[in-house]
């Protein structure tokens, strides 16, 4: 380790890295000398520890599904009205009963809102009292400048619904350490973040991520955001592969896991054990959580 060697001892001290710092890591063509950067922060905020949380998604107008062994119901879509989010709540607050309720993107729940800061407070006011315990994302792409964002989340949060995962929905490889820096601002003004998920849902057409760029970003993820508890990586959309390789560059929490055997493998090979295997294979110590990222095993 050469071109990144200088910045070796404060990754493993869990100092936040500068912009510059940052620009470096994800400049760097060596990505050995990344993952050891990455994981050194990873293990100096966290321990060996990863963890992984069993989710339940209930989607818009679908039958409700097998609620396994989630330690998450959490629905998916986007509502068309105040009305129908309200009514998903209420119907799956029945399901969830006894684990967390999560449910929208809380850019969607804005746009109900109208834009409304106060209109926003007083949604997820109700969507409280119906069930909803955290809103299930946070987009800090889609929230508007960081001042905006920190805006909105104190909104919700005044509301009394939690704001506990940070995503980017749609950006391109270029906007990924103005989005992380994003990520880390919002954390430091509202302490409202336990979890951090910086590869994009869904890719940019015109500019399509690699999987270089997915490690770098992962490692720059936890180099920059000490202050957030976990770096994510969504299971059900990138994988046990990339979910592995990112356990070597900083992540720390595999989330959706599936809460139920739908291939009917048994227990040998459930998604929970699938998920503890790939973990100890990465050589970290798997450890289950639940909606709110308390531990259960």
């Amino acid at each position: 380790m050469v071109e990144l060697q200088d910045l070796e001892a404060r990754a493993t001290a869990g100092q936040a890295f500068t912009r510059t710092d940052a620009e470096r890591v994800m400049a760097c063509a060596d990505l050995v000398s990344v993952g050891v950067l990455g994981e050194a922060a990873r293990k100096a905020i966290r321990g060996n520890r990863v963890t992984f949380g069993r989710v339940c998604v209930v989607a818009a107008g679908a039958a409700p599904p097998d609620r396994g062994e989630a330690g998450e119901v959490r629905l998916a879509g986007t509502p068309s009205s105040v009305g129908e989010a309200r009514e998903r709540v209420r119907a799956a607050a029945v399901l969830a009963r006894g684990v967390p309720l999560t449910g929208f993107s809380l850019a969607d729940l804005l746009d109900l809102a109208g834009g409304d800061h106060l209109a926003l407070v007083d949604l997820a006011r109700a969507l409280h009292a119906d069930g909803l315990e955290a809103v299930a994302q946070v987009p800090v792409d889609r929230l508007g400048d960081t001042e905006s964002a920190v805006e909105v989340v104190r909104a919700v949060t005044r509301g009394g619904l939690g704001a506990w995962r940070a995503v980017i929905d749609r950006a391109g490889a270029d906007d990924r350490l103005d989005l992380i820096e994003r990520a880390s601002a919002l954390q430091r003004d509202t302490g409202a973040l336990r979890a951090f998920a910086p590869l994009a849902r869904h890719d940019s057409r015109e500019a399509p991520s690699t999987g270089y760029d997915d490690v770098r970003a992962i490692a720059v993820a936890r180099l920059v955001c000490r202050a957030i508890p976990s770096i994510q990586v969504d299971w059900s959309l990138y994988g046990p592969k990339l979910a592995q390789v990112a356990i070597a560059y900083g992540a720390d929490d595999l989330d959706a896991v599936p809460a139920a055997d739908t291939l009917g493998l048994g227990a040998r090979r459930s998604p929970a054990e699938d998920v503890r295997r790939q973990i100890a294979a990465a050589f970290a110590e798997p450890a289950e959580r639940n909606g709110r990222y308390e531990l259960l095993t």
